[in-house]
């Protein structure tokens, strides 16, 4: 009988109901492609194009007549409504364009989708604060008084276009987290050591490097980064030990911290 409990496990799989929390955004995939799907609006939105469409209707009210409660358009007047309105067919009134717009990002709500041929991804859109861990830096000084700076830093953000995040980069997590060192490092060169020692100095260059980052990560992957934070700055380098099991990214601070900079 195990063909039987094969075949309800299949069935068990196969989901055609999805639900996208408030806390998430979400995209559906048709045949491997992203599909627009019409908006889900809140009460509050609602009710304001509730608003907005029985002011239209006063506005034309003689071309409408009254029908158990309800104004309807009468069919030899044509009206020329608003840019985007559109008469409904179900109840002959002017219908807001809200109504109809459609886009690729899902909104909260549940979602009817055909499995194997569709899905729907979601992932979370609140604040998160991201560890870069550390990255070493010479200073300028001439030998034999040249240095090495280990900087440690933190970025927060938030996910704002999951579409652009989920499509434009790959692993936008990861991908944030290189380029954020990436540009941390190259603002991070030809700075003497008593540099790293001034807390001002530390803001400027937080500055830099969120102004920097946000040129791409912004504009091409969706994401909203509030602030860069070099929380420790350590003289000499740092080594991390790697081991298999439940310990790993043991730090060992080989010399003590020469300034630290906290946001």
């Amino acid at each position: 009988m195990g063909w039987i409990q094969e075949l309800a496990d299949l069935v068990g799989s196969l989901n055609f109901l999805s639900i996208v929390h408030e806390y998430e955004q979400g995209l559906k995939y048709s045949n491997g492609s992203v599909v627009d799907v019409r908006i889900r609006r809140t009460v509050k939105e609602l009710e304001d194009i509730v608003v907005q469409e029985k002011d239209v209707v006063k506005q034309f009210s003689n071309n409408y007549f009254s029908f158990f409660g309800s104004s309807i358009l009468l069919p030899f007047k044509r009206p020329s409504l608003p840019k985007g309105y559109r008469i409904s067919f179900l109840t002959g009134r002017p219908a807001h364009f809200k109504r109809y717009e459609r886009d690729k990002i899902l909104r909260c709500g549940l979602y009817f989708h055909w499995p194997i041929f569709e899905d729907i991804v979601t992932d979370h859109k609140q604040e998160k604060v991201l560890n870069l861990q550390y990255i070493t830096v010479p200073t300028i000084e001439s030998s034999p008084d040249s240095k090495e700076v280990t900087i440690s830093c933190n970025i927060r953000y938030e996910l704002m276009d999951f579409y652009k995040a989920y499509n434009e980069v790959y692993d936008y997590e990861a991908s944030l987290r290189d380029h954020t060192l990436s540009i941390l490092a190259v603002y991070s060169r030809g700075k003497n050591y008593d540099f790293w020692k001034a807390p001002k100095s530390i803001e400027i260059l937080e500055d830099e490097v969120l102004k920097e980052l946000r040129k791409i990560v912004t504009e091409k992957w969706g994401l909203k980064v509030h602030k860069v934070y070099i929380t420790d700055v350590v003289k000499g380098t740092v080594q991390r030990h790697l081991h298999e099991g439940p310990s790993i990214g043991a730090i060992n601070i080989l010399t003590p911290p020469v300034s630290s900079s906290q946001n």
